[in-house]
């Protein structure tokens, strides 16, 4: 039995409904809990809540986990490339990028590679902050993994990781789509030219 399917242990932390009369509720969906997307929201939102409830003190938001989780297994980074890998657009991550240099978790410095661009790095600051959220990621996680053995545990991983490849795949080739399309030199510009003369 996969972790996936475990849903009925966790059915508590669903969103309930309260049905008078004993008649169903044409609103509720009968296997609520089996929707996936409702499923992975309230079990994140659950983790993120037990997680701050350890950080808050140390003056640890949860919007800045992810980042500090990449920067940990990074020597440095870029925005733009830590927009990929978190998963949010970049004008939210210039916004989280700003909170944590004005809080002294990251430090930027000029990329050799690229003038208008900047490494992302964690001060030390950050990196002590990253043990904090380390020990305190621990701690959650084993609160959330009681009741499972260490195969479902590597199962849930290998379904969390193909679906996340799934829906990434799906992600881009939809963001490709709203591209608009770039002239080619000496093909969409030459109907132009064209027009141009015949009007001459």
């Amino acid at each position: 039995m996969t972790p996936l399917s475990r849903v009925d242990e966790w059915e508590w932390m669903m969103p309930v409904t309260k049905i008078s009369n004993k008649r169903p509720d044409p609103t509720v969906p009968p296997d609520r809990q089996k929707i996936l997307g409702l499923a992975v929201n309230t079990l994140g939102r659950s983790i993120l809540w037990n997680l701050a409830q350890r950080t808050a003190k140390h003056g640890v938001l949860p919007g800045t986990y992810p980042v500090i989780a990449w920067l940990m297994q990074l020597p440095d980074s870029t925005q733009v490339e830590l927009s990929r890998m978190v998963g949010i657009e970049q004008p939210t991550m210039a916004i989280t990028l700003r909170r944590m240099e004005r809080d002294g978790l990251i430090e930027r410095n000029p990329d050799p590679d690229h003038g208008r661009r900047s490494r992302v790095k964690l001060t030390p600051r950050g990196k002590m902050l990253s043990k904090v959220i380390r020990a305190a990621a621990y701690d959650v996680e084993k609160i959330a993994a009681q009741g499972l053995s260490q195969a479902e545990i590597d199962e849930f991983f290998r379904l969390a990781g193909i679906m996340t490849k799934n829906l990434s795949i799906e992600r881009r080739e939809r963001n490709s789509a709203k591209q608009p399309r770039q002239p080619r030199p000496g093909r969409d510009s030459a109907p132009n030219s064209q027009a141009r003369q015949s009007r001459r």
